[in-house]
């Protein structure tokens, strides 16, 4: 398949989060992952249709960005997001999720609600499992109506690890 477009991608490494892999194209973000190999960051973006190249000059800002928020200095992203290959419902979801605030939850149900869907719960928790951008957009917000955990689109112990930094959650 040839790719249709070309995003550049960084990397940098955190002591409880492991790697941490970024890329961008000409709009924005395209994908943010951690805690995962080099590997498999390529592979998702060769499955998106893109040519990924290594520019650490091109995604400077965003690694700097991605930085202070790991050691607790960021609290707010003023990156612009790459939305177009998330489209629908998922897009409104992740949209409304991305406007939670550092240390602040909301249920799968109240982002359904606010999407103008309620009763969409799963299909927020779909959203949020598919979502690209974690961290900047910050789907570890999201729980259940309860409080537990409910899934996540990386490890369940980074979701843990991330409520807590933010102080959304005790530390156990």
């Amino acid at each position: 398949m040839k790719a249709s477009k070309t995003v550049h991608y960084g990397h940098f490494k955190t002591a409880g989060f492991g790697d941490v892999w970024f890329a961008e194209s000409d709009r924005g973000l395209w994908r943010v992952d951690f805690g995962r190999p080099r590997e498999r960051f390529l592979s998702d973006l060769e499955a998106d249709g893109v040519e990924a190249v290594p520019d650490d000059r091109h995604t400077a800002r965003t690694g700097r960005v991605l930085k202070e928020y790991f050691s607790g200095k960021r609290h707010t992203f003023d990156l612009q997001i790459d939305w177009s290959r998330v489209n629908g419902f998922n897009r409104k979801a992740l949209q409304i999720c991305a406007r939670i605030p550092y240390g602040k939850t909301l249920s799968y149900g109240a982002i359904a609600e606010r999407a103008g869907s309620p009763g969409a719960a799963r299909a927020v928790g779909q959203a949020m499992a598919r979502n690209p951008f974690p961290i900047v957009v910050p789907c570890h917000r999201v729980l259940r109506s309860d409080g537990s955990l409910g899934g996540f689109s990386g490890e369940v112990h980074h979701k843990i690890a991330l409520l807590e930094l933010e102080g959304a959650r005790e530390r156990s």
